[in-house]
């Protein structure tokens, strides 16, 4: 029996994905049209060698998938990946990094105290059972609205750090812009289905790819998602993980899932092995269990073929001198690590440009910017990473007015490994 976890939904809901999963069960699908001209024009050579690599046999049943490396955000493989499509209770990652950075601002603690107001304590859908008049920590109810998909959590939190639903909606739509997500609309905090009051959320898998991404690196939220279950505010209740990956799923410990009539079974999903951290984006699977299977089918793809190759390390001297004019001649090193995911039995691609200049005026301090590294793999540039002065240098004579660097005015050293 296929089993139904319903987020936004109830019964005829299930016994309709059910029916659709026993149909395409016999039918199969075919595998899906590849994505526009344009995201093929500007998809990498390490991602067209992954996607005819796939494993044969293979049948997508999902509408839109999508596997990225979550360090540098370089797609691994993607199918209809611009396509819109209802986030459904994923737009609840928007929610949680908004109220995340409210309160790494200073705005908000988890500890402050949220009182229940009658809209959230009716909000429907997937719920806690919240009461109008109740205080919970703002803290508990992020975790609610994470690991249980609590509709009613969504509310509360948003009327908190927002002042009312609409205003945090607002939030939430200028943060996606300001993260270059150019298909993503958001209509309400929980990702209810439209009604006469707001439209229908819009998203796209590589979007949800971005925002995911942004919470792994800027915000703490994988400590609750990466639960199987927990309890809630001291034990009021339990709130078991609506992502069944957490727990059976070897690396598993994040993110969201989603689901409505509109969008189907969704899921955004990230797991680290080693170094190697991927995020996956599932949409519109016919069956809870199909999006689970989907998505670590992807995961498992991905560990098979990709390796995390180590290209920086922070603080390394890179092989490059700049002279300090009426000073010495100092070694930048790099400012962060780069891990590159790459295929496995294809890793010569590799090359690093070292655009510092040959002279520069002081003083300098210590961590100071002087250049940049520029890595790329195949002549496709993946990412860049700051060359920075190692140490504090004060020239013993000022030559010249001060400058600093210019990378489109000054020459600079040039050197490919």
């Amino acid at each position: 029996m296929i089993e139904m976890a319903v987020e936004n939904g109830g019964w005829r809901s299930a016994f309709r994905w059910t029916m659709v999963f026993l149909i395409t069960s016999v039918i199969c699908f075919a595998p899906l049209a590849e994505a526009s001209a344009a995201g093929r024009r500007h998809r990498s050579h390490a991602v067209r060698r992954a996607r005819t690599a796939r494993p044969r046999g293979h049948v997508a049943l999902y509408r839109a998938a999508l596997l990225e490396d979550a360090d540098t955000g370089r797609v691994l493989l993607e199918e209809n990946a611009e396509m819109e499509w209802p986030p459904a209770s994923m737009a609840k990652m928007m929610l949680l990094l908004v109220a995340s950075e409210q309160i790494k601002a200073g705005r908000f603690t988890l500890q402050d105290p949220v009182r229940v107001s009658e809209r959230s304590a009716h909000t429907g859908g997937t719920r806690i059972g919240l009461q109008e008049g109740q205080i919970y920590p703002l803290g508990e109810l992020m975790k609610a609205a994470l690991i249980k998909s609590a509709n009613d959590a969504a509310v509360a939190i948003a009327e908190k750090i927002g002042g009312s639903i609409e205003a945090t909606v607002r939030m939430m739509n200028t943060r996606a812009q300001e993260l270059g997500m150019t298909h993503t609309i958001y209509q309400t905090v929980d990702g209810l289905p439209p009604r006469p009051t707001h439209d229908a959320d819009v998203t796209t898998a590589r979007d949800l790819a971005v925002v995911g991404r942004t919470l792994i690196h800027e915000t703490d939220l994988l400590k609750w998602s990466s639960q199987e279950e927990t309890t809630f505010d001291g034990g009021v209740a339990i709130l078991h993980n609506t992502n069944h990956l957490i727990g059976h799923f070897e690396g598993c410990d994040g993110l969201k899932t989603g689901f409505t009539y509109q969008a189907g079974f969704n899921l955004t999903a990230t797991a680290k092995r080693g170094k190697l951290r991927f995020i996956s984006v599932i949409l519109g699977a016919p069956s809870n269990n199909q999006r689970f299977a989907q998505t670590a089918q992807l995961l498992e793809w991905g560990y098979s073929r990709y390796a995390s190759v180590a290209v920086l390390r922070t603080g390394e001297p890179l092989p490059v001198h700049v002279q300090v004019l009426a000073g010495p001649s100092i070694q930048p090193v790099a400012a962060h690590d780069v891990n590159l995911v790459l295929p496995k039995d294809d890793v010569g691609g590799i090359r690093l440009e070292y655009r510092v200049p040959a002279t520069i005026n002081g003083p300098l301090a210590s961590g100071e910017r002087v250049g940049e590294v520029v890595v790329q793999d195949r002549g496709e540039i993946v990412t860049k990473v700051n060359a920075l002065c190692p140490i504090a240098v004060t020239p013993t004579e000022q030559v010249g007015a001060s400058e600093k660097w210019d990378h489109a005015a000054d020459p600079y050293n040039q050197v490919n490994q």
